[in-house]
């Protein structure tokens, strides 16, 4: 490879990079804008917090989502909105399989107080500990890659990142 070409090279791929933080920006603008509004105290809001905390290993995330201080918002974080959206996805594609009971379906428009947030935490306490959305979830990542090849259903409850990142975007989308 040429000087010229290893430049042109780093230059798309900083172009690359600019647009990704473009795009990601976009949508913190999005799920911000999506947030419920309302008055929510730190106690409802970290048991939606621990509710969330059950659910994200069914996704196959490690990390969890850290408790919010004593103070009031009226709204919810982004990043925390771009959760509840992918379990609501998910939550919502098993109740049309007929997996999970109707009563579980998420409206995000009740969250406008602490009731709302635990009402929401209840709705996914519910599908975290429900082995047949658990079973949705990995025949969902298996029926979505490329090729799969026909093979009995696991029942380890951790997935390889290629899987969970398919996951991720097709929650999502």
């Amino acid at each position: 490879m040429t000087p010229d070409e290893k430049m042109d090279l780093e230059k798309m791929r900083s172009q690359a990079m600019t647009r990704q933080g473009e795009v990601d920006e976009g949508e913190d603008e999005l799920f911000a804008a999506a947030s419920p509004k309302g008055k929510f105290t730190g106690k409802a809001l970290n048991g939606l917090v621990e509710a969330t905390n059950r659910l994200l290993p069914l996704f196959g995330l490690d990390d969890k989502y850290d408790r919010f201080g004593s103070e009031t918002l009226t709204s919810l974080p982004p990043e925390f909105v771009r959760l509840l959206t992918m379990f609501s996805k998910a939550m919502g594609d098993a109740i049309e399989a007929g997996i999970l009971p109707e009563d579980t379906m998420i409206d995000m428009k009740i969250v406008v107080d602490d009731n709302g947030l635990q009402a929401l935490a209840g709705r996914l306490g519910m599908a975290a500990k429900s082995p047949g959305f658990k079973r949705f979830l990995l025949r969902k990542v298996s029926e979505s890659a490329p090729g799969a090849e026909e093979e009995e259903e696991e029942t380890s409850e951790e997935m390889d990142s290629e899987g969970m990142d398919k996951l991720m975007s097709e929650r999502m989308s």
